[in-house]
């Protein structure tokens, strides 16, 4: 079979020469001075300085008028404020010093493609209290705030999609700047310099099925009747029909009966009995305590697909993970986040918080949007 013909345009990807501005912008008619080291840091003066910081937030400022940049802001004004690098050979002796400057630089200009202002955290002006979380890298404002008179909406850090992912810090990160009330964003880098933004958050899992709690004597008597009929069948059971099967969020109904996966089952024997509820059935307690169907996930690379109505009513809105079956790096989150959005879903990796748990949710966003 011969391939198709292709329709659609493919997106053009951007790539950022060294000596030549991306913006299209006119150059001014005399050319700007480029920075120039100045105690340790990288320095334009005014009047060129005033302009960059009033207008884009661009460097920390000095009492004498001046700025220093960052070395991604000195990249970011060489592409789009015509301001030429320090030298020829400063970008080579930078990456050699600093090799992250080309995933902060490229994070750096995107973020910023929208109109949205990104300051990193090195120049936040020390008058304005300004106390970012641990591990955060820059704060964002929106394109319509007034950076010198509003607080940012955003905590921004960045990461390779090869690097490893501590889920455990990084939740920690997402509590420490929500409980701030600011939004928690993530900007992921690949190989081919290209970023992917994520915002970080707490999926408040609820639905509307009965949990355990709600049901009468009767209910759970039938459920012990049923129970005791079981009939084992791989790792879960086989419930015949001979009884009315009253609570639909626990099995499936097939083959004249209701079929229950093992957690399921042991979770059920466990309420039935009065017992303890195993360690390794914790999570699982405390989401059938939400009032949602837990449904296996392994079509869409994740423990469970959480519906918050009965099957067949609504798609499930959540894809679950526990964070310690969580991919292990970013090439591997960022696939099980574009999947769980392929199917209109929104995945979800869960933590536990002393006798409950929290659900740290990751989705896609673009700027301005």
């Amino acid at each position: 079979m011969g391939r198709q013909k292709r329709t659609f345009t493919p997106r053009v990807r951007t790539t950022r020469p060294l000596g030549v501005p991306i913006t299209p912008n006119q150059a001014p008619g005399v050319p700007f001075e480029p920075p120039f080291e100045k105690d340790g840091q990288w320095y334009i003066p005014a009047p060129l300085a005033s302009r960059l910081h009033q207008k884009s937030a661009i460097g920390r400022t000095e009492t004498d008028g001046g700025v220093y940049l960052t070395s991604e802001e000195i990249l970011f004004c060489h592409w789009h404020r015509h301001v030429p690098l320090p030298s020829e050979e400063w970008f080579a002796q930078s990456v050699e010093t600093d090799p992250d400057l080309v995933a902060r630089a490229v994070a750096f200009d995107v973020a910023r493609s929208g109109g949205e202002l990104v300051v990193p955290v090195a120049n936040l002006p020390p008058k304005r209290g300004f106390s970012p979380s641990p591990s955060t890298w820059a704060l964002r404002w929106n394109r319509e705030q007034n950076f010198s008179k509003e607080d940012p909406v955003a905590h921004v850090r960045w990461a390779w999609t090869t690097d490893d992912v501590n889920w455990v810090e990084l939740e920690a990160w997402t509590a420490d700047v929500t409980s701030r009330g600011f939004l928690a964003e993530l900007f992921v880098i690949d190989e081919e310099l290209d970023v992917t933004m994520y915002r970080l958050g707490y999926a408040e899992i609820a639905g509307n099925q009965a949990i355990w709690a709600m049901l009468s004597p009767e209910q759970i008597e039938d459920l012990r009747t049923g129970w005791s009929s079981r009939i084992p069948r791989g790792e879960g059971w086989y419930i015949p029909n001979e009884h009315e099967w009253p609570w639909p969020a626990i099995g499936v109904e097939h083959l004249s009966g209701r079929h229950l996966r093992n957690e399921e089952g042991l979770w059920l024997s466990s309420k039935l009995e009065e017992t303890s509820m195993p360690d390794d059935l914790a999570l699982y307690d405390d989401l059938m305590g939400r009032g949602v169907v837990l449904r296996p996930g392994f079509k869409f690379g994740s423990q469970w697909r959480i519906y918050d109505a009965a099957v067949g009513e609504a798609h499930a809105p959540w894809l679950l993970l526990p964070s310690e079956r969580a991919p292990v790096n970013w090439n591997g989150a960022c696939l099980s986040v574009r999947l769980a959005e392929g199917v209109h879903k929104i995945w979800v990796c869960a933590f536990e918080n002393g006798s409950t748990y929290r659900y740290l949710k990751m989705q896609r966003w673009l700027p301005g949007r």
